[in-house]
């Protein structure tokens, strides 16, 4: 079976759709916040603190050098009349982007102003992307897109001026770990200092990240904190039977007024692998884990350990009937998207992102932070209309690979329950979703394959 095969085979048997930039990682919207408060406490080693400097000083430099590429690419493609150049520039302008995302996640920005600038760079990435692939297949650029693309540039312009004004004042001394220990208000006083850029009103097309769903409800009060609050101590023991093989775990900081109050630590396990974990003062869950991996790059368990190490931690922390319904291996790591299970229907809104590296056995990823913001007890409602009448509204001309039922969350911060319908057309993928209480449809989403990885649109 080659490659192309395999991968088909997973997402069916899994009802899955494959993420937007797997290039970038499911988790790169999913370490939101992590770089928040990762700074050095006073009784911290020297070495330790111009270390972690360092590491916040090159990733800066690196996102320096992404947007500058970003701003230059998004001038010549702005300039060109050419389709086959303006594919390229688009491929290009989307890779930088990709890039980008990631240095932002590591570095210590207040969590809003982190997820307001990874969710515009990851919209960027997308938006251009598509364009790419729309050119490929013989279309053109509209003035609507030519304007979009235009904004976008402005935006870019005006986040590159920032940044370079910026690194001249790390160059003159700047520590970025002591003003990201210093707070402004809602935001530490490296966040007010960097400017970070705002959201603008760029007409994208809809998107849906790491499968579906995967970003949903974000705005909603925390509805699924449970518990006391914790001490830092039980917030230690919790990472402690949580991970094996713990070698070091150092409490960094406290983190109030955000969306979570949250315990942050940094730790070591056995295989040299660093990592850091967020506990929820309220409860004392684990929110989220952050870690490169191991160095060495070997594959030493497959995809159904990865899986089996997966579920079983979200397990522990605290997620009810567990189900994989996104899984995808790149290079030594296997990114899952999993969510819980009520009578059979799959809740969507309760999305946990998961990440475990190859070579260890290691969840070196993890982001439960929309579980948390939107799990709740539910009383589902009652699918009225059936199965086979809402498949009837499917055209005949796509062929149904799989059906589900499934709690979607919808515009307008609606929970629908619905009928999910993969079906193909034409070596393409199509997910219906039609209304189990009306049959009337809600949604429907195109699985878009680049050379960054598949969207829905």
């Amino acid at each position: 079976m080659n490659n192309n095969t395999e991968n088909k085979e997973i997402k069916r048997k899994n009802g899955a759709i494959i993420g937007l930039s797997i290039a970038t990682g499911v988790l790169a919207l999913s370490t939101l916040g992590l770089g928040i408060g990762l700074g050095v406490v006073n009784d911290q080693s020297m070495s330790y603190k111009t270390e972690l400097e360092n590491v916040y000083q090159r990733s800066l430099y690196d996102l320096v050098d992404s947007v500058n590429n970003t701003e230059i690419k998004l001038s010549k493609l702005l300039a060109s009349s050419g389709n086959t150049y303006q594919k390229k520039m688009l491929l290009e302008v989307s890779k930088n982007t990709n890039e980008a995302q990631g240095y932002i996640a590591s570095l210590p920005l207040s969590q809003k102003n982190i997820e307001e600038n990874i969710k515009l760079i990851n919209q960027i990435s997308g938006y251009t992307s598509t364009l790419a692939e729309k050119l490929a297949n013989g279309g053109s650029l509209t003035t609507a897109e030519i304007d979009t693309l235009e904004s976008i540039y402005q935006n870019i312009l005006q986040l590159k001026n920032q940044l370079n004004k910026f690194v001249s004042k790390v160059e003159q001394g700047y520590s970025i770990v002591d003003n990201s220990l210093e707070l402004d208000g809602e935001q530490n006083f490296f966040t007010r200092d960097l400017l970070p850029i705002k959201d603008v009103d760029i007409d994208y097309p809809t998107m849906i990240y790491d499968g579906p769903f995967s970003d949903s409800v974000v705005n909603s009060e925390i509805k699924g904190l449970t518990g006391a609050k914790v001490s830092r101590e039980e917030a230690a023991k919790k990472i402690n039977d949580s991970f094996k093989d713990v070698v070091s775990l150092s409490f960094e900081n406290e983190m109030t007024g955000g969306r979570f109050d949250t315990y942050n630590f940094s730790m070591e396990n056995a295989d040299s692998e660093r990592l850091y974990v967020q506990v929820s003062q309220i409860g004392g869950h684990i929110l989220t884990v952050s870690g490169a991996g191991h160095d060495d790059k070997s594959i030493n368990i497959d995809k159904e350990q990865a899986k089996t190490l997966a579920l079983n931690f979200v397990k522990a922390n605290g997620i009810e009937n567990p189900e994989v319904v996104w899984t995808d291996t790149i290079l030594d790591q296997t990114y899952f998207n999993i969510a819980p299970i009520q009578n059979g229907v799959v809740l969507y809104p309760d999305l946990i992102k998961v990440k475990v590296d190859n070579s260890t056995g290691t969840i070196v990823g993890y982001d439960a932070t929309t579980y948390f913001t939107n799990h709740t007890a539910r009383t589902l409602s009652t699918a009225n209309v059936s199965e086979s009448s809402t498949r009837a509204k499917i055209p005949n001309k796509f062929e149904i690979a799989s059906s589900r039922l499934v709690l979607a969350p919808l515009e307008y911060n609606r929970e629908v329950l619905c009928y999910e319908y993969e079906c193909d057309y034409q070596g393409d993928t199509y997910y219906f979703y039609l209304n189990a209480e009306t049959g009337n449809e809600e949604n429907i989403l195109k699985v878009i394959e680049t050379n960054d990885g598949s969207k829905l649109l």
